[in-house]
């Protein structure tokens, strides 16, 4: 399929924001983990996006995402027809809606959802209690915000098998066969301590259900619906040791679901996408337990784009879209919105030039 972006816009331009693809540096006040910059995009990725809008007729504008990000942005974001982030950032779970929020603010134009999907998604207990208000099927779950917080589940969910991870994390951070997977109180009282340790946003704890897992997608203006995929691991879990910022770690295939399965899948994905005004594209994840029945796991609102190690341009391609395909589609979506009441603030007041004294 072939993209029809460039042949109906030119002269554009697109500034492209990024974390920086290096370690953060720990101080005596800021103790960064090994793994802060494990969302981060690495220099291959960043350099394929950024051939790819030129080759879709785009001039580039980078800003990344160290000391001159505020005075070049103070000078040159103006020019932007479009912005594109790709900031994951760290330690907040309004991170990925930092630029957002920026844009917003400045007036302009950017792919990708409003601050405030993006906020509610980063947080995985957010999204699945917004799941079980619109009756969503999704595990029983408990948030751990500190270590008293567990006396308040009760005795009889420590006697199943349950899940435990970081409740504002991405890209299987603080996930590992190894130590994730707990039928105890002793050991899971173990596992989130060390995990509060690290991330203090809060510990996640779930059912568990050895099963299958699937990610559905949405891209675009208005929305198409992508294949599902079917996520495979070598151990079963989809931590950080399968995914890698040089390559596919994981087996994606799209097998033929049940009639009911794809149906729940695709309806639960157009409700939180419709519910949370999510723009552009989003990818969600489901598991399957041993009976068949699926369930919601967690929601990306900023889904990795990479040529070389991410799902989404796959689940596209499968719907027939090249790389730049999708590229397009994205910009086309975010453009629909240059003139939505969201950006009106920052025209009328940050676009505007002073009145002469």
């Amino acid at each position: 399929m072939r993209s029809n972006f460039e042949s109906k816009n030119k002269n554009q331009i697109i500034g492209i924001v990024y974390d920086l693809p290096m370690k953060l540096e720990s101080s005596d006040q800021m103790n960064f983990p090994d793994d802060a910059n494990a969302e981060w995009e690495s220099q291959k990725t960043i350099d394929t996006i950024i051939e790819t809008w030129k080759h879709l007729g785009f001039s580039i504008i980078l800003f990344p995402l160290d000391s001159t990000f505020l005075m070049n942005w103070n000078k040159f974001s103006s020019q932007c027809t479009l912005i594109h982030s790709l900031v994951e950032g760290w330690g907040s779970l309004a991170r990925e809606s930092w630029i957002p929020s920026l844009c917003e603010l400045s007036g302009i134009p950017f792919i990708g959802s409003e601050p405030f999907a993006q906020s509610i998604c980063m947080s995985k207990t957010q999204i699945k209690l917004l799941c079980k208000f619109l009756k969503i099927p999704t595990l029983p779950f408990y948030t751990i915000k500190n270590l008293k917080d567990l006396s308040n589940i009760p005795r009889d969910f420590f006697k199943e098998t349950h899940f435990i991870k970081p409740d504002g994390e991405g890209s299987g951070m603080g996930i590992d066969a190894s130590y994730s997977i707990s039928n105890s109180k002793s050991n899971t009282e173990k596992i989130t301590k060390t995990i509060l340790e690290k991330y203090p946003d809060g510990v996640l704890i779930e059912k568990y259900i050895d099963g299958k897992e699937f990610t559905s997608g949405i891209i675009g203006t208005p929305p198409i619906f992508l294949p599902i995929a079917e996520i495979e691991v070598d151990d079963g879990i989809y931590g950080l040791s399968n995914k890698s910022k040089e390559f596919m770690g994981e087996k994606v295939t799209f097998p033929k679901l049940s009639k009911i399965n794809e149906t729940i899948i695709r309806n639960g994905t157009e409700k939180l996408f419709n519910y949370l005004n999510i723009r552009d594209f989003v990818r969600m994840d489901w598991r399957c337990d041993n009976k068949g029945k699926i369930y919601f796991l967690e929601s990306n609102t900023l889904p990795g784009i990479s040529y070389y190690y991410s799902v989404l341009p796959l689940m596209a391609k499968k719907m027939g879209y090249s790389y730049e395909d999708l590229f397009s589609i994205l910009a086309n979506s975010a453009l629909t919105r240059s003139k939505n009441r969201n950006l009106w603030y920052g025209k009328a007041r940050l676009q505007k030039k002073s009145p002469k004294s």
